[in-house]
């Protein structure tokens, strides 16, 4: 019994690993490919990870990786586009807003009787200027290779001074909002 408890307690000592993300918050990444929120706190010389379930474990501090964000060659090229460049500034209609500086990004939407705020750094996934759409994404985590943790990914077409926003036309709705000057 006592051969097959401790590789046991050993491996779950060691089953996860800790990422603070640029936000500030930690994650748990696990080894079955799932993550999730945790809640760390020092208590004395301790860090202590408290998880969303009330259960909570000691981890050594070294064992918390931070989450680097790196700029990558496309985002920097998709930033530089003029369509890309027509984002900054104030964008607001019916329920919606959204603010571009060169480096964050609010989004501010009504959801039934509240509104739903995301704001962060925002980084271009994809540019087809033949219809002149602009997929970005607002707030995201972290990147580890395809899969984004956090964020909100919008697909906005920018036609003059409106901006068009397509992410939720398949629910049929399709918002419309002008640059505020």
């Amino acid at each position: 019994m006592k051969r097959v408890l401790l590789p046991a307690i050993v491996t779950a000592l060691f089953a996860s690993e800790y990422i603070t993300l640029d936000n500030g918050k930690v994650i748990m990444l696990k080894d079955d490919g799932t993550w999730q929120e945790v809640q760390v706190v020092k208590k004395g010389n301790e860090t202590i990870a408290i998880k969303p379930d009330g259960t909570w474990e000691k981890i050594e501090a070294k064992r918390i990786e931070t989450a680097n964000k790196l700029e990558t060659a496309a985002d920097k090229k998709f930033k530089d586009s003029p369509l890309v460049r027509k984002l900054i500034g104030k964008w607001e209609g019916d329920g919606i807003a959204y603010t571009f500086t060169p480096d964050n990004a609010t989004l501010k939407i009504k959801e039934g009787n509240r509104y739903k705020t995301i704001s962060g750094k925002w980084k271009v996934e994809n540019v087809d200027k033949s219809k002149k759409i602009v997929t970005v994404n607002i707030s995201e985590g972290m990147r580890l290779g395809p899969l984004s943790f956090g964020g909100e990914i919008r697909k906005l077409q920018i036609d003059g001074d409106q901006l068009v926003d397509l992410t939720d036309r398949f629910d049929g709705k399709v918002y419309t909002l002008n640059k505020v000057r």
